[in-house]
């Protein structure tokens, strides 16, 4: 066994899957060295649980809106001599000098199927493009996007009836099961599998909506289906479309039972 009592690892993360991952840690008795939040997760409420103030709970040492790339920062990190960095749930990108700190490498989670779905908005996309199943992927990272080697991975079926939101949602909760078996490998001192990606399968998917959120009426009726599945994500902007010179906008009933 390993004995990480002592804080061996950093964390970097945000969104409910950081905070569920970052709770799972602890709950294994693992307290990381630093924990570093989003830098926009100033503690305040919003549509998931603050992971700053979820460590800050926990008694972690808790560096809130901090960039990983400022040399103090960097240098902190490497202070901390961690056998392993995980990146779950962050919107920071790490430099190969932070990327070189830990023994064991840096993990990142990303909801796809990687090769597949590399990059921002995997599950709006997937199911936009009418993929019949999508999924989570643990991975050591490298200097490119979503590319380092395959730790850990689980297909999941997309619904007929799955939004973007509730797929989302579901591939956080199998990340975070994801993240326990790596644990149990991790703490267990057992051998990490590690598979490299197939490059000639990859596809990538830059930050932005497919068509730009806005629904093409040339399209099939399936297509246009899949695109208001896929732009349903409370709180980002729904499907719309143009009509009498107005913007419009198509949401599920469900929307305006709050209002009345």
């Amino acid at each position: 066994m390993i004995d990480m009592s002592g804080g061996m690892c950093v964390f970097i993360g945000g969104k409910q899957v950081g905070v569920e991952c970052l709770r799972t840690l602890v709950e294994a008795g693992i307290r990381p060295a630093l924990v570093f939040g989003n830098p926009d997760d100033d503690g305040a409420d919003s549509w998931h649980e603050s992971l700053i103030r979820v460590s800050e709970d926990l008694g972690l040492d808790t560096l809130p809106r901090k960039k990983l790339d400022d040399e103090d920062i960097i240098e902190k990190i490497r202070d901390c001599r961690p056998e392993v960095i995980f990146c779950i749930g962050s919107t920071q990108i790490l430099s190969k000098e932070v990327l070189d700190i830990p023994e064991l490498g840096c993990l990142n989670w990303h909801p796809a199927l990687l090769p597949k779905y590399r990059g921002r908005y995997s599950t709006v996309h997937a199911i936009f493009n009418g993929e019949e199943y999508a999924g989570v992927t643990l991975h050591w990272m490298d200097e490119g996007v979503d590319s380092g080697p395959i730790v850990l991975q689980e297909r999941i079926r997309i619904d007929r009836d799955d939004t973007a939101k509730s797929l989302y949602e579901r591939c956080t909760e199998a990340g975070v099961k994801l993240f326990g078996q790596f644990l149990d490998i991790w703490l267990s001192g057992g051998d990490i599998p590690s598979e490299p990606q197939d490059e000639s399968q990859a596809t990538y998917f830059p930050k932005g909506l497919p068509n730009d959120g806005v629904i093409d009426w040339s399209w099939s009726g399936e297509r246009i289906r899949n695109f208001i599945r896929a732009m349903t994500f409370e709180p980002f902007p729904p499907a719309s479309f143009e009509f009498g010179g107005k913007r419009m906008v198509v949401v599920d009933e469900e929307y305006f039972k709050g209002f009345e």
